[in-house]
């Protein structure tokens, strides 16, 4: 028994020993255990300024066909919806009364022709007086007047499309009876849409036209229409301190109706730009801070001024230089000079950010400023 009780003591010695000797020092008194944080990279790409806006889609050439003269609808040569071409004629009125008349005037005319002819040859022999020459020549002129009123208002009888588009409904029937100024149809040319917007002052100094524009749609929101601006108007609007914006847009399948409402997008610039992940930012009042790790690992905050913003990353305007990897996670309560443990962590990244971490290309790079008009 006594030899039993000495070898339990014995064991509980050597491992005493054994524990004091392996067991890890103990952190100083006051000394936090290091914060362990995940590490992203900051990249550099090219990031668009632009403007965001709101605006109405508008045929770049739209008008109501009106009657230019009174008659009867004698036959309607469209259908409502219908693609036209320039000059076709969409609308004829009995013109019986406009053809008798143009008989008529060109009678006359003929009339005024063969006695100022005569009255020619008659003065160079004599006959007949200079002023009765003259007199026959301003009936002449009246006599031709008549008959190129004659030949407009038969014209007027037959109402043609003066563009290319398409047609709206139809606002008469065959055998109707129209006034000068009734309605017949709309016409819109929707080969490419305009529409207008209005931008702050304050980007003024690079708007310009001929800047890329693009534009969406709820009802297709897959797909960007994009034009240009084309116009700028001459004046600021001194209620909203914004000038209006013209642009023009393409319209592939005549998608996009007068009337639709449009967001608008301008591009204002192009320029290359530092970035760092959104969840790097530590934003306390006014300013905003991100930290980076040291080569003794501890934490360094720096006081930051953010800009852009594209695919879950910011732009970093000033107050980091270089391109140093960030802390994502773990920085909540971080403070400058405190020991950390990188731990990495390929989840660190949401997908869409970790997209961006791959070579830019052309049309990756349509990015922007976060500018809302």
């Amino acid at each position: 028994m006594k030899r039993i009780i000495a070898a339990l003591i014995l064991v509980v010695l050597v491992g005493a020993g054994l524990w004091w000797l392996l067991a890890p020092a103990p952190a100083p008194m006051g000394q936090r255990p290091p914060t362990v944080v995940n590490l992203a990279p900051s990249i550099e790409r090219s990031l668009f300024d632009r403007v965001e806006a709101v605006g109405t889609a508008r045929a770049a050439q739209a008008v109501m066909i009106l009657t230019e003269v009174p008659g009867r609808v004698a036959q309607i040569h469209f259908r409502q919806g219908q693609k036209v071409e320039q000059g076709k004629v969409l609308v004829t009125l009995d013109d019986r009364n406009a053809r008798a008349e143009l008989a008529r005037s060109e009678a006359e005319y003929q009339r005024a022709l063969n006695d100022f002819q005569r009255g020619q040859k008659l003065v160079k022999s004599r006959a007949i007086s200079q002023s009765e020459v003259d007199t026959f020549r301003t009936t002449l002129d009246g006599a031709k007047a008549s008959r190129d009123a004659a030949r407009a208002n038969l014209n007027d009888h037959t109402i043609r499309a003066p563009f290319a588009g398409v047609v709206g409904l139809r606002q008469v029937d065959a055998g109707g009876y129209l006034q000068t100024g009734d309605a017949i149809t709309t016409l819109d040319n929707l080969g490419y849409i305009e529409v207008d917007f209005q931008v702050p002052e304050r980007y003024l100094a690079r708007l310009v036209s001929g800047l890329p524009v693009q534009a969406r749609n709820e009802a297709f929101p897959d797909q960007v229409f994009e034009g240009t601006i084309t116009d700028l108007d001459s004046r600021v609007s001194t209620a909203s301190r914004s000038l209006t914006a013209r642009a023009r847009l393409e319209n592939p399948q005549d998608r996009i109706r007068p009337g639709q409402f449009l967001r608008v997008s301008v591009q204002l610039a192009e320029r290359d730009a530092l970035l760092v992940p959104e969840q790097s930012i530590i934003t306390q009042g006014a300013q905003s801070y991100v930290f980076t790790v040291t080569g003794d690992n501890t934490a360094e905050r720096h006081p930051v001024t953010l800009g852009g913003r594209r695919d879950g990353w910011v732009e970093i305007t000033s107050g980091l230089t270089g391109q140093p990897d960030v802390v994502v996670n773990g920085h909540s309560r971080l403070g400058s000079g405190q020991a950390v443990q990188v731990l990495d962590n390929p989840e660190a990244l949401l997908p869409g950010q970790r997209a961006l971490l791959e070579p830019a290309s052309p049309d990756a790079d349509q990015a922007d400023s976060e500018a809302a008009a």
